[in-house]
């Protein structure tokens, strides 16, 4: 009993010594806990994987092969380290060759896209979503804008970037482990080969009279422009304040004119359409594509029959497909989100852009409790919702100092015109969502 009361007594006169080895115990507890869990779960993950490395391959057939875009400084700088103990293992358990190609600067993918030359299987965007409207960009560019070309090169998302909305959409969440375990789901189902379409958004500078053209940036998630973005954006300079950085971003920023208040202009948008005679574009068939790689001795092979489409879309009369509507904006935030942040879509529903408008006039108090919400549920304040097809945006006041956010890129304010490309992206996910 003396014993237990001399050991109280000495905690209680060294009770800060005392505070800090509880919590360092704590966090050492903690730790070891999930280490452990974490080598249990890819010790999981490997025994399924090694299945498909133990697959014997014909003599005939090459090894599977992917080219990897990996972006260092995702994840603040933890994307290469991620990568290089769950992504990469696997994908050599399963037998497949990897090419691993680091960016150094800002938009150095769609030059690593556009540049390359070695043949792959697949490209894997090994960072956020920033990373993947380059890759996108890039590939398409390579193609010279041929979307029938881009649709045969799968692409598969690694969720290693800051924002992550495409492969949430893909992925399940999970409440412990959420990074890891989406990591490890998202190389399985590059390694398992299955895939899904996907939209993808065309932005496209409007420039009169302009002797060299701006090519279109593309992207597959979202275009934002206003306040709670901006604010949103440079959270980043409040570093020092750790995990609030986010919320105390919306109280020092809430009442200063360099963030964009008035997002005021003129929007034309055509309504979405499921495919008709006038919006249906003929997509190069089968045998079209075999005839571009045809050899000489493929006329002595048997043709594969080419299945015939379900529905004939030329003679689908839509007489409101094309028509453009306009509307006046003001606003002090606005979204164009694709139909790929909707987890719940369905392969069949129609794809659409859904244009989201917030409010007019905001208060400092709304807006930093408005901002918080966000941070919390990843939902704003829309006044009204707007499904379209295309759209054009022509601000009223142009200048280098406001900025559009595509997939959480940072560009100077135009006037653009943004085209949805239904079903253009071919990208792995697992099998529940194919």
């Amino acid at each position: 009993m003396a014993k237990i009361l001399k050991f109280f007594k000495t905690i209680r006169n060294n009770w800060k010594k005392s505070v800090l080895g509880v919590a360092a115990l704590s966090y050492g507890v903690s730790y070891s806990k999930d280490s452990f869990h974490t080598e249990q779960l890819v010790r999981e993950y490997c025994e399924i994987v090694s299945q498909y490395g133990d697959t014997p391959c014909p003599t005939n057939t090459k090894p599977r092969h992917v080219t990897i875009i990996l972006n260092p400084n995702a994840k603040k700088g933890k994307a290469k380290k991620l990568f290089t103990n769950y992504c990469e293992p696997l994908l050599h358990l399963a037998g497949i060759a990897v090419t691993v190609i680091q960016t150094k600067s800002e938009n150095e993918a769609r030059k690593i896209v556009m540049n390359l030359d070695t043949p792959t299987d697949a490209i894997i965007v090994a960072g956020g979503d920033g990373t993947l409207s380059d890759v996108l960009t890039g590939l398409v560019r390579k193609y010279n804008s041929n979307i029938n070309s881009v649709k045969q090169c799968p692409i598969g998302i690694l969720p290693l970037g800051q924002v992550n909305k495409i492969a949430k959409s893909i992925y399940r969440e999970y409440d412990d482990l959420a990074d890891v375990k989406q990591i490890l789901e998202a190389t399985t189902a590059i390694i398992s080969e299955k895939c899904k379409m996907m939209d993808m958004i065309e932005v496209e500078p409007i420039e009169e009279n302009s002797e060299e053209p701006v090519k279109p940036i593309y992207a597959m998630g979202t275009i934002e422009w206003g306040a709670w973005k901006d604010a949103h954006f440079i959270a980043k300079k409040y570093w020092y304040w750790g995990p609030l950085r986010n919320y105390v971003t919306y109280v020092f920023n809430g009442y200063k004119k360099k963030l964009n208040w008035n997002c005021d202009a003129t929007i034309k948008y055509t309504n979405p359409c499921d495919g008709c005679s006038n919006c249906y574009q003929k997509d190069m068939s089968l045998n079209e594509f075999a005839n571009m790689n045809k050899r000489w001795w493929h006329a002595f092979i048997p043709r594969k029959r080419v299945p015939t489409p379900e529905i004939d879309y030329s003679q689908v009369i839509n007489e409101q497909c094309g028509l453009s509507h306009e509307l006046p904006l003001s606003t002090c935030e606005l979204h164009i989100e694709s139909s790929n942040i909707e987890k719940s879509e369905s392969p069949s529903s129609t794809s659409s852009l859904k244009l989201k408008i917030g409010p007019k006039d905001v208060g400092y108090f709304s807006f930093v409790s408005e901002g918080w919400k966000q941070e919390r549920d990843n939902k704003l304040l829309f006044k009204q919702v707007i499904e379209a097809k295309d759209i054009e945006i022509m601000p009223e006041e142009v200048n280098k100092e406001k900025k559009l956010f595509i997939d959480n890129e940072e560009y100077e304010l135009k006037s653009v015109k943004i085209k949805l490309l239904p079903r253009a992206v071919k990208v792995f996910c697992p099998e529940l969502n194919t």
